[in-house]
């Protein structure tokens, strides 16, 4: 709506800059361009919102992604500790536990990067 508004007042504006100059009103073509930057600088304005906005979206769906891969990381480790099979531990802690751990620590270290980014 407000994209709209300032379009359509840039419009208006253009016009009414044609008018003025073709009567020869020079104040009022100074009044006109004054409004235009005006809307100009809304227009400027709003994109700047509408970016802040998608990067916005882009770094929360960064956290969700590494939320989740935590959260699976997490009941895989949770799963193992319930189990009852000493053969199922031993294979998670001597040969998975270390990838598990450097997925962790990727992680954590995508989270610093993601909030540096903010």
């Amino acid at each position: 709506m407000e994209l709209n508004y300032i379009i359509d007042g840039l419009i208006d504006g253009i016009k009414d800059i044609r008018e003025h100059n073709h009567d020869g009103n020079n104040n009022e073509i100074y009044n006109d361009l004054d409004r235009q930057t005006e809307l100009i600088k809304k227009l400027i304005e709003f994109k700047k919102q509408i970016e802040n906005h998608d990067y916005n979206i882009k770094v929360a769906k960064q956290l969700t992604d590494i939320a989740e891969n935590i959260q699976a990381l997490v009941k895989l480790m949770a799963l193992v500790s319930i189990s009852n099979s000493d053969d199922a531990k031993a294979f998670f802690i001597n040969d998975t536990l270390t990838s598990v751990i450097d997925s962790l620590d990727n992680y954590v270290v995508d989270i610093l990067n993601v909030s540096d980014s903010l």
